[in-house]
């Protein structure tokens, strides 16, 4: 592998600092990356986009290892064709040193259709959020990190997070948060404190954790993840701060695209319509079509009727209607509704819902 590359981290995962009620977020950047170089040689550039598009493919697929993929590994050995725009920044880094920046962006179409011809599933960018309770021991006590505290492992988490193009929240830290959870009760690893903290912010994963550092630099952690009722504990150790947070957040993202990608060929070729009430105008309609369209498990929204602020729409499936209801749970922007207005419809129709209008 080069030695000449190192990889920086992309502001790509949408890190939320907001109370949120959102339980899902959009992730930003998919397909975008950035690497240190050494020049600006064509050599370098072949080479950085590699290992760039590799990281993009592992963020759209939710899969970690994919090398051995012969269909995407022919990607990787010819990346050009799959970029769409690049260009050289001149920074310079923590110890004011100057390197250059490659910045890379990709096709989001060719990227899909490379992974679905490997047989590979497409996790969307609409994604669950994850709300973080981390407590830190270090040289300076045990704090919260986030709260004014753990600038560097805050930064680490973010970097993880990205690396897997997961959407992380972290608590406001608040006089709410500091009356329902101390650092204390964090430490402790009580699941059902962590619950009760949590709770105002409606997200439907939680990861809870606490991490040491030992004089030596070396970290250790215990973590906890919650989804629902159920709750999934872990260790981790390593030699930095991004060892250390690997582990969870890698778990948390093979869970999760577990749940949420899609293989194209996994869906029924029969088509599935659904009632949809509350667009109001063609700017409602025109969000409605694209925020379906942009479901991984939705290849295409076609209007079959209109009649006011009412429509039938034929959803073209990659998947089963069970999990275009999963996506549809996590944001709340269509809700399931029973039937309403003239409750006379063309065809069979699926599930009636609700149009919310606003956006993520």
């Amino acid at each position: 592998m080069m030695q000449f590359i190192r990889v920086l981290v992309s502001v790509a995962a949408i890190f939320i600092a907001l109370s949120g009620q959102l339980s899902a977020a959009v992730v930003g950047n998919l397909y975008d990356e950035q690497l240190i170089v050494e020049s600006q040689s064509r050599d370098a550039l072949k080479q950085g986009a590699a290992i760039a598009l590799e990281r993009v493919f592992v963020r759209v697929s939710g899969r970690q290892q994919l090398r051995d993929n012969s269909v995407v590994a022919a990607a990787l050995a010819d990346p050009e064709p799959y970029m769409t725009q690049y260009r050289y920044q001149r920074n310079k880094n923590a110890d004011g040193e100057d390197e250059l920046a490659l910045s890379l962006s990709f096709s989001p179409r060719q990227v899909n259709a490379t992974l679905q011809s490997a047989g590979l599933p497409i996790w969307s960018a609409n994604r669950p959020a994850v709300l973080v309770w981390l407590v830190a021991d270090t040289i300076d006590g045990r704090h919260f990190v986030g709260a004014d505290a753990g600038e560097n492992l805050l930064m680490a988490l973010e970097a993880e997070a990205n690396r897997r193009g997961l959407v992380l929240q972290m608590p406001l830290f608040d006089l709410a948060d500091s009356a329902n959870l101390s650092v204390g009760q964090l430490w402790k690893m009580s699941v059902e404190d962590v619950r009760t903290a949590s709770a105002r912010y409606s997200t439907p994963f939680i990861l809870m954790g606490r991490l040491s550092q030992f004089s030596t630099g070396q970290w250790v952690g215990s973590w906890a993840v919650l989804q629902g009722s159920e709750s999934t504990q872990l260790d981790s150790d390593g030699a930095g701060e991004a060892e250390v947070l690997a582990a969870p957040i890698d778990y948390l993202a093979d869970m999760q695209a577990a749940t949420y990608s899609v293989l194209a060929s996994a869906g029924n070729s029969a088509n599935t319509m659904i009632h949809v009430s509350g667009v109001k105008d063609f700017s409602g309609y025109a969000s409605l079509v694209t925020y379906l369209e942009g479901l991984a498990v939705i290849q295409h929204a076609n209007t079959v009727w209109l009649d006011r602020d009412e429509l039938i729409l034929e959803l073209v499936l990659n998947d089963d209607m069970e999990k275009v209801k999963r996506f549809l749970s996590l944001d709340g922007r269509l809700l399931e509704s029973t039937a309403m207005g003239s409750g006379s419809f063309p065809g069979v129709v699926r599930g009636h819902y609700q149009w919310s209008g606003r956006g993520l």
